[in-house]
């Protein structure tokens, strides 16, 4: 049955530290009724390998099962394989999976308990049960209140209204998000009369509770829960590409002077705090990175949109090559060697074909009059100068093998919000053209938000026409003849928080920082990449009074030891060291006195951790990935002695540490 908490339970054993421990590789797959063979190996190789490259989208199913043999061949590997309808999915993959008496396991859930038979499983399946009335009162309490004790006079009809879910741990927690925000005894009365008995053997009796769910949501969530159902079974959809296809549909509006972004947030936290939505994974700085939603409630999205006839019979995202695609029907065609026929699209506001490579930009895209939205990837992504006559654009979103040139009419666009270029050392046409203040030259884009991997080179005069940009990448040459970083000023985006510097220009000698006045005030998440900082030149990052998050990545910093001084990041509450030659750190509490998170990665010459971190009263986790066993256990002992002294809220994590 769906909602009786398989899933959780195996993400408890999943990610639990002993088995974190014990596992060299470990990979979580969403099979569901309708699958392929090659989406699933490429899951599976993807919790493997960091960043699969084209090649493996163009090899065939056996090619990429080898793969996954010798990857595993001589490992201890636990594989999860969740939501499993039909046994052919193992005798298809099973094959792969090499048994070398190593300790190795695959995990299976499934809603048919005989599939344990049909698979020959090494164990008898492990039946979940409805919970009983302690357990299930146990769950309502925690979802509800923060302390998970339920205040005396809202007991009885909690009592009531836990009763009618019948033990079932999806309804439960369905119900506890009709409760948690309003705790008058009126409300939860109401609930508890109206909220129907439900016959645990059929499911289609949840949807009177996910009807009351849906009923009781502010008319304003509605249309954004009801899009959840447009992707695919399981899959786990990108909070930022979320929010984006909410606002190109028109379902989020303007509240007084605040951006559309930042109300979509906020409707996603409201559907996630109603249980209408779960989070699945979560960045550095504890914000939601992706989240999905359960089949039970998809379905009742699928019904409810049928229903109401909520924007189109034909809404859905299909999957292509592991990727989602929008609309689903054209991504078939198109993939089966068809073609755009522009006048049956005339009304789309959303084109997502990132899943289909086309050897040139698509023009026949830039025809869609309508769209709001478009993905597209592409050998040679560069668009056309006809792409500003797409003037109700807003995301542009592209993918390519080559170096993108984007034309000047680009800043035609006046409603564009985001130019994300994924890959590549990309340029922005025209910089001359936009020096010119006569009243025939480009406006201002007020709502432009997001650049990225963009040259450096090509962006020195176009902020005056981005003032509010938010989110911005350089990928090009970042150090001067001198050795000194350089990039244009951005004092003047007073808006901008996040900022990413991959530099492209070798140099033989450690570099030197730049004035730190050449960072905005507001600037929250800095990550460097490949600039080959001394050292020594750390400091100057600490003078940034709002900095958050740091990250140091591929080369950032060059040389063996780092001593952080008298420097004192204030603010830092997130520090990743990736790929960094680093042998000896040395620091105090004092020198990140708000820290919460070390994360530290690939960092194999580095011998210990440093003890005074331990000493940080806001540190919750430090990870050690791919690192010295030294290392690791410097972690370790840093833990203990915090445990020692009464401290059990750091937690130390790491894997494939040798």
């Amino acid at each position: 049955m769906a909602g009786l908490g398989k899933t959780t339970l195996v993400k408890t054993l999943y990610n639990h530290e002993l088995v974190q421990y014990i596992f060299d590789f470990r990979s979580w797959t969403c099979v569901s009724q309708v699958y392929q063979k090659k989406d699933l190996l490429l899951s599976i190789l993807s919790s493997f390998i960091d960043d699969l490259t084209y090649e493996f989208y163009e090899m065939s199913d056996h090619q990429l099962g080898e793969k996954l043999y010798r990857k595993l061949k001589g490992c201890r590997y636990l594989v999860v394989l969740d939501d499993i309808w039909d046994c052919r999915v193992w005798n298809d993959l099973k094959m792969y999976f090499p048994d070398d008496k190593t300790g190795s396991r695959v995990l299976f859930t499934s809603r048919d308990i005989d599939l344990s038979l049909h698979v020959q499983s090494a164990r008898p399946a492990h039946v979940l049960r409805l919970r009983n009335e302690d357990e299930s009162w146990a769950i309502f309490e925690k979802k509800v209140f923060r302390m998970g004790i339920c205040p005396n006079g809202l007991g009885k009809y909690g009592r009531m209204i836990n009763e009618k879910c019948k033990g079932l741990p999806l309804a439960i927690v369905i119900a506890a998000g009709l409760v948690k925000n309003n705790l008058s005894i009126t409300w939860w009365e109401k609930i508890s009369t109206s909220l129907h008995s439900f016959m645990v053997s059929d499911p289609r009796q949840y949807i009177d509770s996910l009807d009351l769910s849906y009923n009781h949501l502010p008319p304003h969530l509605r249309p954004c829960f009801l899009f959840l159902g447009a992707f695919p079974e399981d899959y786990e959809v990108p909070v930022t590409k979320l929010i984006w296809l909410w606002i190109a549909q028109g379902l989020v509006h303007e509240t007084g002077s605040r951006m559309l972004e930042d109300v979509a947030e906020e409707c996603l936290m409201d559907l996630i705090k109603r249980s209408l939505l779960m989070t699945s994974r979560i960045k550095s700085d504890n914000q939601v990175k992706t989240c999905r939603i359960h089949d039970l409630l998809r379905d009742f999205c699928l019904r409810k949109a049928e229903e109401e006839n909520f924007l189109s019979n034909n809404y859905k995202y299909g999957m292509l090559s592991s990727i989602p695609c929008f609309p689903s029907e054209l991504g078939k065609s198109l993939q089966e060697g068809g073609s755009i026929h522009v006048d049956s699209y005339k009304f789309l506001k959303i084109l997502d074909l990132e899943s289909i490579v086309f050897s040139l930009f698509p023009l026949e895209a830039v025809q869609i009059a309508n769209l709001r939205y478009l993905a597209i990837q592409a050998q040679d992504g560069s668009p056309h100068a006809s792409i500003s006559d797409l003037l109700n654009l807003q995301m542009l979103i592209i993918s390519s093998r080559k170096n993108i040139v984007v034309p000047k009419t680009i800043w035609n666009m006046l409603n564009l919000r985001h130019l994300y270029i994924k890959s590549g050392e990309n340029i922005i046409e025209g910089a001359s053209f936009l020096q010119g203040t006569g009243n025939d030259g480009p406006g201002v884009l007020a709502s432009f938000q997001t650049l990225s991997q963009v040259s450096p080179r090509s962006c020195h005069v176009i902020f005056s026409r981005t003032p509010n940009v938010r989110k911005l990448g350089f990928c090009g040459p970042l150090i001067s003849s001198l050795g000194d970083l350089e990039f244009p000023n951005l004092g003047s985006l007073v808006h901008l928080q996040k900022l990413k510097l991959l530099n492209t220009f070798p140099y033989t000698e450690a570099t030197r920082s730049c004035n730190p006045v050449l960072f905005p005030e507001n600037l929250k998440k800095l990550t460097l990449s490949n600039t080959g900082m001394d050292w020594e030149e750390m400091w100057t990052f600490s003078l940034l009074p709002n900095l958050e998050i740091l990250k140091l990545k591929f080369h950032a910093c060059i040389g063996e030891r780092w001593e952080t001084g008298d420097a004192e990041f204030r603010q830092l509450k997130v520090l990743k060291l990736h790929d960094l030659d680093i042998k000896q750190w040395t620091c105090l509490r004092d020198n990140f006195p708000r820290l919460q998170r070390l994360v530290v990665h690939r960092c194999v010459k580095l011998k210990s951790i440093p003890t005074g971190l331990g000493r940080i009263f806001t540190l919750e986790v430090i990870e050690v990935n791919g690192c010295s066993l030294s290392a690791y256990a410097s972690a370790v002992e840093i833990q203990k002695e915090q445990e020692s002294e009464g401290d059990s809220f750091l937690k130390v994590h790491g894997k494939e540490n040798f």
